[in-house]
C-alpha cells in the first residue's frame, strides 16, 4: 500500500473511532480497503451509505460523513494510528508461523501456475466474508491477497491452519481431492528447502 493510501487508512480510522468499537472498525476498514481504497475521495458517501446499512447507522449518517471528510484534511500528526501499524513493523521472521504460511501459499502457487493462482487468490478473498472469519484475519488476508508480494502480517497459529484448512478445501473445489493433496504436499516440500523454519512448517499442518 502507498503511503498516501495508508495515510487516507489511518483518515478512516481517525473518522470512525468516535462511532465505532474496535471490532466494527475493523470491518469498516476491511470495507473500505477491499472496495473503496482506489476510488476518488468523493466516493466517502457511498462508503458511509454502505457502513449505515452494514451497522444501522442511519441516524448518524450525516456525522459520521463529515467526521471522515474533516479526518481526510488532519495533519500526519493529527490522525490516528494504523490499525495493522503493529503487525506490519514487525518483520515476518519474528513470527516463523505466518512465514511459513506465506511460503507453502507462493509455493502452491507457483505449482498450480499463474491463471489457476490467480483464481485462487479470489476465491480465498471470497471466502474471507464467511461470518466465521475474525474480522482481524480478514482484513490481514485481505491487504495480504490484494499485492502478495508483501509480506504476510503476523497472524495467530489458529488462524494461519484456519486459512490454510480453506485453501484446501477450494483447491478439492477446484481441482479434485487428489490433486490438492498432490499440490498441497508438494508446496509443503518446497518450503522445507527454503530457509522457513522446519517447526513452523509442521505446526500448519
Amino acid at each position: 500500500m502507498s503511503q498516501e493510501l495508508q495515510r487516507r487508512r489511518r483518515a478512516i480510522a481517525t473518522g470512525l473511532t468516535p462511532y465505532m468499537n474496535e471490532p466494527l472498525l475493523l470491518e469498516a476498514i476491511s470495507l473500505w480497503q477491499q472496495t473503496y481504497a482506489e476510488r476518488p475521495r468523493f466516493s466517502l458517501q457511498g462508503f458511509v451509505s454502505e457502513l449505515c446499512q452494514m451497522f444501522d447507522l442511519g441516524e448518524r449518517r450525516h456525522q459520521i460523513h463529515m467526521s471522515l471528510v474533516q479526518a481526510m484534511t488532519l495533519s500526519e500528526q493529527e490522525l490516528a494510528d494504523d490499525p495493522l501499524a503493529g503487525s506490519e513493523e514487525n518483520p515476518a521472521r519474528e513470527h516463523p508461523c505466518s512465514q511459513a504460511f506465506e511460503q507453502i501459499m507462493r509455493s502452491l502457487w507457483e505449482g498450480i501456475g499463474a491463471r489457476a493462482a490467480s483464481q485462487l487468490r479470489l476465491d480465498m478473498a471470497a471466502q474471507l466474508r464467511s461470518n466465521q472469519v475474525g474480522a482481524e484475519t480478514r482484513l490481514t488476508m485481505e491487504y495480504w491477497l490484494q499485492a502478495p508480494e508483501r509480506p504476510l502480517a503476523p497472524l495467530t497459529l489458529a488462524a494461519l491452519r484456519d486459512q490454510l484448512n480453506r485453501t484446501y478445501v477450494l483447491l478439492c473445489e477446484r481441482l479434485g481431492p487428489v490433486e490438492a493433496d498432490q499440490q498441497l504436499k508438494a508446496a509443503y516440500q518446497n518450503a522445507l528447502q527454503t530457509r522457513i523454519d522446519p517447526t513452523a512448517l509442521r505446526q500448519l499442518l
